[in-house]
């Protein structure tokens, strides 16, 4: 079971749902509270979509006839409730990266590229104003969210500051090929002045992580808890 630290709020359509069970089972929010020993403020915040403790998210879920995770917030609204912790940036994006420079001897250029072919090769740049560690997260255009910092293209994930880019020198790979379906994709960068807590950021020598609803969470319990971080976002095309 999860630990009560932990913290999960419910999605839109998830709260209609449980809306419904309590009127079905002729409930009030009050005589829930007291049916299962809990503080009203804990009943009114499920209710309202305020994070709760997970274990008891998933006992009034379960005492509702509900499956949790049916109820609990999606990672698509796990994604943009962190797009609304930051601000979009020109100071992070793509670099193109032409054949004849695809070793590490290379300059960037000034301007991040927006839209880039399937078949591309690009490196991943962020512009420090403040030294810190760096965890960044891409959402994919099938939806997938990976964790690239940490990770084995970027081993060192405390960065002073000025430009840094992924892959960092001395990785496996000197760029990233750009790969997959048209559509658009997006880069997260989360700033913070010591290393995140999170049992499963990836270590140096490990493949970018495919992140799921709960890493999504812990990272947003994590921030939330703690309080001294810097969100950056920007967004690109892929095309054809």
């Amino acid at each position: 079971m999860a630990g009560t630290g932990r913290s999960i709020a419910a999605s839109a359509t998830g709260i209609q749902q449980a809306r419904q069970a309590l009127t079905r089972q002729k409930f009030t929010q009050k005589s829930l509270a007291l049916e299962l020993g809990m503080a009203v403020s804990t009943i009114h915040n499920f209710f309202h979509r305020t994070p709760i403790y997970r274990t008891n998210f998933e006992e009034i879920c379960t005492f509702l006839g509900l499956n949790w995770q049916d109820i609990a917030t999606s990672i698509d609204q796990l994604w943009e409730q962190l797009q609304t912790m930051g601000t979009v940036t020109e100071k992070m994006g793509l670099v193109l990266v032409e054949e004849q420079t695809l070793g590490w001897g290379w300059t960037t250029s000034s301007i991040y590229e927006k839209s880039v072919r399937i078949g591309s090769y690009i490196r991943v740049e962020v512009n420090f104003e403040n030294s810190g560690y760096l965890l960044l997260l891409q959402r994919d255009t099938s939806g997938n969210i990976w964790c690239f910092c940490p990770s084995c293209f970027a081993p060192q994930p405390h960065l002073n500051t000025g430009k840094t880019c992924l892959p960092q020198e001395g990785s496996e790979i000197t760029c990233f090929p750009i790969e997959g379906t048209p559509g658009q994709e997006e880069i997260l960068a989360v700033i913070t002045q010591i290393m995140p807590s999170l049992d499963w950021l990836p270590q140096a020598s490990d493949e970018p992580l495919q992140l799921k609803e709960i890493h999504l969470r812990e990272l947003l319990d994590y921030m939330n808890q703690h309080g001294q971080y810097e969100v950056l976002y920007t967004e690109y095309m892929i095309t054809e």
